[in-house]
């Protein structure tokens, strides 16, 4: 019997939580409440299958250190986590200080180039990606993107 990763547990953890945003969402009055909830759930559940079925049986073999493989890559996993962590935490404080529609390209464009891409691909995505969510939010569910705390501020300043 293989063991199951320490990674995977916390994958079924976040898949549990989508789940039952997924359910509760379809309990909610209108379609437009329950779409965004709905489809983030759904993608989120797809994403835990595809990386449940890539890696939660992988045997662990012992290094010449005496540490087993297992405990170097969970180590890894955990500094991954922490810094995914890190990415949404700053995404949920850009939101908060300058809303979705300054958040929603900067986050793209930032780790877009943090990761190797080129500038051009790193912009044409950020466009793409804001033009999508803007798109899906206001003209077509009719839900105003939250503005953020300090625009709506500086607008009055200016005028």
């Amino acid at each position: 019997m293989k063991k199951v990763r320490a990674s995977a547990w916390v994958v079924m953890g976040v898949m549990a939580i989508a789940l039952t945003a997924a359910m509760l969402s379809l309990g909610m009055g209108h379609w437009k409440s329950r779409l965004l909830p709905l489809i983030l759930s759904c993608f989120i559940l797809v994403l835990g299958i595809i990386e449940l079925r890539a890696g939660i049986f992988e045997g662990a073999a012992v290094t010449k250190g005496g540490k087993t493989s297992e405990e170097k890559e969970s180590r890894r996993i955990l500094r991954g986590y922490l810094i995914t962590g890190a990415w949404v935490g700053g995404f949920l404080l850009v939101i908060f200080l300058l809303g979705f529609l300054i958040a929603i390209p900067l986050l793209t464009l930032s780790y877009m180039k943090s990761h190797g891409s080129t500038w051009w691909g790193a912009i044409v995505l950020s466009i793409v990606v804001l033009g999508f969510m803007y798109l899906i939010s206001e003209p077509l569910a009719g839900i105003e993107l939250y503005r953020g705390l300090i625009p709506p501020y500086l607008g009055e300043l200016i005028y």
